[in-house]
């Protein structure tokens, strides 16, 4: 039916791990909020410990307003700076262990299941075992676990490969 060759990149890798454990894991949403709630939290009880020291009014109001500059910039670049850490990461994987996918794929989407062949092995998968498809602006993923997904990058597809892979995907109800 349809036949993908490509190579991942670093970069695609990276790009899969920042959508899963900031968009597509539960876990991943809860830890974003919890640690934007950090930085507010902090504030809350900085005042809190200032009135009950009694501090001078004006210093609490200085307070106030700095604590308060200081939660919006946290809430506002929490993101940024979760995606830092997934990508320092995943950099230091690669230079200890390497990263856990074959550069070279070539992908088969046959009539009831894909098959995922690379340098080191050969991974069939029935459409029904398929547990999620999510595109973004720059790729598929096609979850066959909770936490494993076939990339699929959009550089490496024509338009009409685009086509015919949402209507494969569509057709076996994945979509």
């Amino acid at each position: 039916m349809l036949q993908l060759n490509y190579k991942l990149t670093d970069e695609d890798y990276i790009e899969f791990n920042e959508f899963h454990q900031l968009i597509h894991s539960e876990v991943g949403k809860r830890n974003l909020f919890f640690l934007k709630l950090i930085g507010p939290m902090i504030s809350i009880l900085a005042i809190v410990i200032f009135i009950l020291a009694r501090a001078e009014v004006m210093l609490i109001v200085i307070e106030v307003i700095a604590l308060c500059i200081f939660s919006i910039v946290w809430i506002a670049f929490t993101k940024k700076i979760m995606k830092r850490g997934i990508r320092k990461t995943i950099l230091k994987m690669k230079e200890t262990d390497g990263l856990p996918f074959a550069e070279e794929t070539t992908l088969n989407f046959t009539e009831d299941q894909i098959i995922e062949i690379t340098k080191n092995q050969e991974l069939k998968v029935d459409y029904k075992k398929i547990q999620d498809v999510c595109e973004t602006e720059k790729a598929f993923y096609v979850y066959i676990s909770s936490m494993e997904a076939l990339i699929i990058p959009k550089r490496v597809l024509n338009q009409e490969m685009e086509i015919q892979l949402n209507q494969i995907l569509k057709s076996k109800k994945l979509k």
